[in-house]
């Protein structure tokens, strides 16, 4: 669906469609510092489960100086996991994404930064069933806050998960798995 309406550029980067070349032409012409978020729909580069290691340390050198960040669904191959690891010590920060607290807690398992689906019924602080501290995105508390201003999820080191509420058509199927309902 997303796709779908993601067709022209928009203020905040390029239209979808780029070559990996350009796309990091393109992340080399944001100024030093700047906060700046990859996908915002997609995932990482790579061929269906599997994690393009040398794009994503491509995306990562032309990050340098700036605060990118992504999320990823790809699963937490050992091959996945070092490609994701290097470019979040290189400072392209990529956030490990947790579809329930339960997954999330096998997620940070890894050392990676990690953001998880919550009910929608949740309170702004929560804990996964092993304790990790869970927080809610600022941008869904605020009207003041959103990712351009926020940055969160670009601090690798953060000591707490990132939590996002269900949203969109399917927000009542999105919210029983966060729950934990799998049956859904």
């Amino acid at each position: 669906m997303h796709w779908r309406k993601y067709t022209a550029p928009d203020a905040a980067g390029p239209a979808a469609g780029l070559t990996l070349d350009e796309l990091c032409a393109h992340v080399r012409t944001i100024p030093g510092g700047s906060l700046w978020r990859h996908n915002v729909v997609g995932d990482l580069p790579g061929d269906g489960d599997e994690i393009d290691a040398a794009a994503l340390a491509k995306i990562a050198r032309a990050n340098r100086g700036r605060r990118g960040f992504t999320y990823t669904h790809k699963p937490t191959t050992p091959a996945n996991l070092r490609a994701i690891t290097d470019a979040t010590r290189a400072g392209f920060v990529v956030n490990l994404s947790a579809d329930n607290a339960a997954a999330a807690d096998r997620l940070a398992r890894h050392g990676l930064p990690v953001v998880v689906v919550i009910p929608a019924d949740a309170p702004k602080v929560s804990r996964t069933p092993r304790g990790r501290k869970i927080v809610l995105c600022p941008a869904e508390s605020s009207d003041r806050v959103t990712c351009a201003n926020c940055g969160l999820c670009a601090d690798a080191a953060r000591p707490y998960l990132i939590g996002f509420k269900p949203k969109g058509a399917k927000r009542g199927a999105v919210d029983a798995i966060a729950k934990g309902d799998t049956t859904t």
